[in-house]
């Protein structure tokens, strides 16, 4: 396990390595069970905005899901390839977001559902049987809050988080973060006390970032005096791994019938929801 001193060496290492890159930081103090996660996506937003050509309503929406399952994937095994996924289901509009241990990402928006229940699922596949499923109630036109209840409900840890996305005045992404702050069984009351107070007084994260400060620079102003050491590092991109043998797959789920039908205006398309890319099959290679 990466386990390193919050030093300036440390920090000008960070630095000069993710410079232009996004990534997260995991940090614990050296004596108390807390734990404290921050991530820089901006790239990864920025990304998904020129996938999906977002405006700039849809891009904070889906922004803020993406960096909910970034957080929710620091539940999983560490540069592993457990998932974890996120759906959020209203009328207004769908969330879809994916995330792994290796910090790879996708998702996006969609039609709501005018007669369905508000609600989110997560499901977490830890490649050790039946995936995990969660759902829960939509509590708060807040992504934060709905968040924040998933893990009062579901995980039952004590958690602190915000996340933000920024934008330029062109509608494209400037920033885009969040942080998570979690404190376990064992931790003092008075070092609870004072995590708790010093979150309070946080403005909200997307005024935070606009700052400039790097994920290791706003953990050492939250947790510095407690002597953080880094655990865990995590490069983040926006993935998509679908290709032609997965899109000809879903193809295959169809009975005779309903390929026949589709073939018969011209080739098969299948356009992944996540990346946008479109496959084309006919009749030959779909072996007809």
């Amino acid at each position: 396990m990466l386990y390193k001193d919050l030093d300036q060496q440390t920090k000008e290492d960070l630095r000069n390595y993710f410079e232009e890159r996004d990534y997260a930081v995991i940090a614990v103090p050296k004596e108390e069970p807390i734990r404290v996660y921050v991530i820089k996506a901006d790239r990864v937003v920025e990304t998904a905005r020129r996938v999906h050509q977002l405006d700039p309503g849809s891009t904070i929406l889906l922004g803020e899901w993406l960096l909910s399952a970034l957080i929710l994937s620091s539940l999983l095994k560490h540069a592993s390839p457990q998932k974890v996924l996120l759906k959020l289901g209203t009328p207004e509009y769908s969330l879809v977001a994916e995330a792994d241990g290796m910090g790879r990402v996708r998702g996006f928006i969609g039609k709501g559902d005018q007669e369905g229940d508000e609600t989110i699922t997560v499901v977490k596949e830890l490649r050790m049987g039946t995936p995990y499923t969660s759902i829960i109630p939509v509590v708060s036109k807040s992504i934060r809050e709905n968040l924040l209840y998933y893990f009062e409900q579901s995980e039952q840890i004590k958690t602190a988080l915000d996340l933000g996305v920024v934008l330029k005045e062109d509608g494209s992404v400037k920033h885009a973060g969040a942080y998570m702050i979690q404190t376990m069984g064992g931790t003092s009351p008075k070092v609870e006390e004072l995590l708790l107070k010093r979150v309070r007084e946080l403005p909200p994260y997307s005024q935070i970032l606009p700052l400039g400060k790097r994920p290791e620079e706003f953990l050492e102003g939250l947790i510095g005096d407690m002597k953080p050491r880094i655990v865990g590092l995590k490069e983040i991109e926006y993935y998509c791994p679908c290709n032609e043998e997965i899109a000809k797959a879903s193809l295959n789920l169809l009975d005779r019938e309903e390929i026949e039908e589709i073939l018969s205006d011209g080739p098969a398309e299948v356009v992944c929801n996540f990346c946008g890319r479109v496959y084309r099959f006919d009749r030959e290679s779909l072996s007809m």
